[in-house]
């Protein structure tokens, strides 16, 4: 494989795949043209490969938490270099990337160029007992559950996938959708262009299923039907592809929380009995308030909706959340807010916090235009914030 990088050209013999206990010898050419002086050649291999330096050109070199060095205070002054190691799979070996950098000095300062990465595969025996118990069938489940009139989650599962394997997703999201990030799997890298969503992992996690679930907000049906994608992986050393189509149909379902609530306030009719029932149709029952208009665009967490009215109480006695709750009537809903903030970023910290240490079913931040609710792609632009999920 020929990989170029200003200027350089590096060109290596890495194996596509390898089996458990095999080893095999790759070597390594860099047409370095004028470089001198320090340079170092590294590279992380996945878990499981060990390697063994063959030929250093003149370089010392160390192999440390799956990264060999190969270190030159001077080097040769002839136009290429050439190194070889010996790569040996033992059995903690799954598959993986294997990634490479060479830095040198250039007018005093120091470059780095990272070339394309290279996949090794786990190479499947041929014993069918052990074929069979290593095959993988990939499987990309899509599920949307929509919780208010202009918010819903989407969830996407994947299964049967080798770990250590190279993975993809690209998700279509249409530019006038917004959407926010609940779980993104951790990615290797992630970005966004145009309408694309771009997640990849260079190693695919040693676990049954990855799930990937956000919010999304807008006009939301035509929003959740257009919403599609793709889920690359190697399967067998081969590439392989999965398309998941947009949802057939949104689930229109009560959400949990309104069921949870219609379930309480039901036991809580057959504990109390008439007497109770009476007595605490006569006390004062603490609603909230809207909150003040705010002076131009503000973002707040939203830690709930329901059709129900509950009290500040409710809050502490379920969830041990103890800060000032606001509540708000919009389409048919209640909903119920905590916080207000200028910045995004500081919503989407406190978002962050709520959820980790409260058991509400996803909190997610929510954007005001003074008294009108409005998306936050929208309070984005109009405030001149920059972000990107």
């Amino acid at each position: 494989m020929l990989c170029m990088g200003l200027g350089l050209v590096e060109e290596h013999t890495l194996p596509d795949s390898m089996e458990i206990g095999s080893s095999v010898l790759a070597t390594w050419t860099i047409d370095k043209g004028q470089t001198a002086g320090f340079a170092r050649l590294q590279l992380r291999f996945p878990s499981g490969i060990v390697v063994e330096p063959i030929k250093t050109d003149g370089a010392s070199f160390t192999f440390e938490d799956q990264k060999a060095k190969f270190i030159w205070m001077d080097i040769p002054a002839a136009p290429s270099i050439h190194v070889s190691l010996k790569l040996t799979a033992n059995a903690k070996f799954s598959g993986g990337e294997v990634r490479q950098w060479f830095s040198f000095i250039e007018a005093g300062s120091r470059r780095d160029v990272e070339f394309e990465p290279h996949v090794i595969s786990i190479e499947q025996s041929e014993d069918p007992i052990l074929a069979s118990s290593n095959s993988w069938d990939p499987q990309v489940a899509r599920n949307f559950n929509m919780e208010e009139s202009d918010i819903g989650q989407m969830t996407v599962e994947f299964s049967g996938f080798e770990p250590g394997a190279f993975m993809k997703w690209e998700e279509i999201i249409p530019k006038d959708c917004v959407f926010e990030w609940e779980s993104n799997g951790n990615p290797s890298i992630q970005d966004r262009y145009g309408d694309t969503l771009l997640l990849v992992w260079q190693q695919a996690p040693s676990v049954p299923s990855l799930q990937l679930s956000y919010r999304i907000s807008g006009e939301l049906s035509a929003c959740a039907e257009s919403v599609h994608g793709t889920w690359h992986t190697i399967l067998n050393n081969q590439p392989h592809a999965v398309a998941v189509p947009a949802i057939a149909q949104m689930d229109t379902a009560p959400s949990s929380q309104d069921l949870a609530l219609s379930e309480e306030v039901a036991i809580s009719e057959v504990e109390s009995g008439p007497k109770k029932a009476a007595a605490s149709s006569s006390a004062p029952r603490p609603h909230f308030t809207v909150p003040e208009p705010d002076a131009g665009i503000a973002f707040r967490v939203q830690i709930m909706a329901c059709h129900r009215d509950v009290d500040q109480l409710w809050f502490q006695k379920h969830y041990e959340f103890v800060d000032q709750v606001d509540a708000e009537r919009h389409d048919r809903w209640i909903k119920y807010t905590t916080g207000s903030h200028n910045d995004y970023r500081q919503a989407r910290n406190a978002r962050v916090r709520i959820a980790q240490a409260h058991e509400f079913s996803g909190p997610f931040v929510t954007a005001y235009l003074r008294d009108e609710r409005i998306t936050v792609q929208e309070a984005l632009l109009l405030s001149q914030q920059n972000w990107m999920p």
